[in-house]
């Protein structure tokens, strides 16, 4: 077995969320706060055409993602730049959104190897749009009953790009869509990938491109 193999999966910590800068990049990562889960699901489907009383072909109809960010508190800075709250004179205001705005998110998960090393993955999200997270407060025990709060997402995913910057085309000539990259140690950028958004290019020495 690799020691270095990482055999489990675990935690979830250090979400940030990235807003697009106005210019085809994005605005500076700021911290969105604690983490309960990030629970991340396919929407996707194939489809069975038949022919001759057999399946002849299967379409895949891949839509991206859809998830829950389930967070100890609200970010204000967040739902403000989702266009689901706004600061007054006299307080902050939850409004009726009239905007949808794709942006990225990060977070990190914990692994453990065959070695009892604790490496840390890096994940961004891309193409996200969010709707308004539930809320809910309750006092139904003597205990402090603390509170959460899901945010229902969606990622469309973003075009994997040639070292030049240009989008990249398999061998049949479509664009490839990524939803999520993910970094461990071993990988190139791995200590500043949270730093900024980095959208994922295909090698100099890559296959295809336009």
């Amino acid at each position: 077995m690799d020691k270095n193999k990482t055999l489990v999966r675990f935690n979830v910590q250090n979400i940030k969320a990235a807003m697009p800068d106005g210019k085809g990049g994005f605005e500076v990562p700021f911290a969105y706060g604690t983490a309960i889960k990030m629970a991340l699901e396919a929407d996707s489907s194939v489809k069975k055409i038949y022919g001759d009383g057999r399946v002849i072909v299967p379409l895949v109809n891949d839509k991206g993602k859809t998830g829950t960010m389930t967070t100890n508190n609200v970010s204000d800075e967040y739902e403000i730049a989702n266009g689901r709250k706004l600061r007054t004179a006299n307080g902050l205001a939850e409004i009726k959104q009239q905007k949808n705005v794709v942006h990225a998110i990060y977070f990190e998960t914990c692994g453990l190897d065959g070695d009892g090393g604790m490496p840390i993955a890096k994940t961004w999200l891309y193409g996200v749009t969010s709707s308004r997270p539930s809320e809910s407060f309750d006092q139904n025990t003597d205990d402090i009953n603390e509170s959460s709060f899901e945010t229902p997402l969606e990622m469309r995913g973003t075009p994997v790009l040639n070292a030049d910057g240009s989008e990249y085309k398999d061998a049949k000539g479509n664009t490839v869509i990524a939803w999520q990259m993910t970094v461990t140690p071993d990988d190139e950028g791995y200590e500043t990938f949270g730093d900024a958004v980095v959208l994922p290019k295909m090698p100099d020495s890559g296959n295809g491109g336009v």
